[in-house]
């Protein structure tokens, strides 16, 4: 019995119609490499497809970077600016002083009708008053932002009108400078004093 099963098992291999049976095997492999062609496929468009998209990320990332720090730097500006504007306004009632202390022009004829008007109402008389002419230095090569003229001035009175002067004119709201200073007895009169003085004033070029 055995040995005739065997034998029918044999001549079914070989019958035709079981050769047209598919081959459960075979099939599956060639379904297993097609899904592994298929996924290396999607892996390698898939990279090309991505790869674009991370790159315009990494710039938008770098865009973004470079947009806070302006931000940062703009705001801290307009902090300062904000705090300058601030100082400016604490200082802006001062501001005509300072123009005037250091004018933009010589303004020769008013610092002499300003000192001639300190010595007349210290009751000193003045014998001698000379200024010399400013001169502007035009060379390229000189950094300073100011220039200067120079005054002579003699003038008659008693010690105690002499120091309040002296003292009036460091008291100037125009900036002016004592070189030279001396005081010596009149001669004709010696209850009176003679005051020698040399000056300096400044403008800006």
């Amino acid at each position: 019995m055995s040995k005739i099963n065997r034998n029918l098992f044999k001549d079914i291999k070989k019958n035709k119609y079981f050769q047209l049976l598919p081959d459960f095997k075979e099939d599956r492999v060639q379904k297993i490499t097609t899904l592994a062609l298929t996924l290396v496929a999607l892996s390698f468009f898939g990279l090309f497809a991505i790869n674009p998209t991370l790159s315009t990320i990494a710039k938008l990332e770098k865009e973004l970077s470079d947009n806070k720090f302006v931000d940062q730097k703009l705001q801290t500006k307009i902090n300062d600016l904000s705090l300058l504007q601030q100082k400016y306004a604490l200082i802006q009632q001062d501001l005509p002083y300072v123009y005037s202390s250091v004018p933009k022009s010589p303004e020769a004829p008013l610092v002499i009708a300003q000192i001639q008007t300190l010595a007349k109402a210290n009751n000193l008389k003045i014998s001698s008053f000379q200024t010399f002419q400013a001169e502007i230095e035009k060379s390229p090569t000189n950094l300073k932002k100011y220039s200067n003229f120079l005054f002579n001035l003699s003038a008659v009175g008693a010690y105690q009108d002499i120091n309040m002067f002296i003292s009036s004119l460091n008291s100037m709201q125009r900036i002016i400078t004592l070189d030279m200073l001396s005081i010596s007895k009149k001669i004709d009169d010696t209850s009176l004093l003679e005051l020698n003085l040399k000056g300096t004033t400044f403008f800006k070029k």
